[in-house]
């Protein structure tokens, strides 16, 4: 169904104007990732075999990376602080 993908964005206060924050069903499957992050260090190995989906519907770890809610660090994946920010405001 294409309204599953439809995707609307809102600014948040004290973010730079270029800043816009992703309010749709993606958000709290990133939030679940990012929270998973923060539990314990994972390997990039280890996020791609959990989180990565061809599903165009579901590319929740697409989205975090392109956002740039995380990043790489050698072998493992970390959360940015832009990431931090973002679930601050989810929470």
């Amino acid at each position: 169904m294409a309204t599953a993908c439809l995707r609307y964005w809102r600014r948040l206060p004290g973010w730079a104007h270029n800043h816009s924050v992703m309010v749709d069903t993606l958000a709290p499957l990133i939030c679940d990732l990012l929270e998973w992050l923060e539990r314990q260090p994972r390997t990039h190995a280890d996020v791609m075999e959990v989180w990565r989906t061809s599903c165009p519907r579901l590319p929740v770890w697409e989205e975090a990376t392109d956002k740039g809610f995380v990043r790489r660090d050698g072998r493992f994946v970390l959360v940015t602080p832009r990431g931090h920010a973002f679930l601050s405001t989810r929470t």
